[in-house]
């Protein structure tokens, strides 16, 4: 899976950037049809409660998944997209294994 890490006006440091590169490639190797992933990390300026932004967007082969979190730090906002992104890809899983499934194909046949 390609993981791009961007910041907006901020220089994120290296192991807040190699934490967040490894742990939405690790969500992104759940589901195979997920090939790239846009990681964006910034200051929260519309929320007086959180300090920072973390958004992700995994895209590939027609599906799109999207998490925004805030948090006071930086590692706490991606760990919380990455649960929400877990979340995300076991249910894009269940659609995709319901629309194979063999039960599913027996009952619609003889009608």
């Amino acid at each position: 899976m390609d993981v791009a890490v961007v910041a907006c006006k901020d220089v994120v440091p290296d192991e807040v950037r190699t934490s967040a590169r490894d742990k939405v490639a690790r969500v992104g190797r759940r589901a195979a049809v997920l090939q790239q992933a846009e990681v964006r990390l910034a200051e929260a300026h519309d929320d007086p409660g959180s300090a920072y932004v973390c958004e992700v967007t995994l895209a590939g082969h027609g599906h799109r998944l999207r998490a925004r979190a805030t948090a006071r730090e930086l590692l706490a906002a991606v760990d919380l997209v990455v649960e929400k992104l877990e979340h995300q890809v076991e249910r894009l899983k269940g659609k995709q294994l319901a629309r194979s499934h063999q039960r599913r194909r027996a009952a619609a046949g003889p009608a």
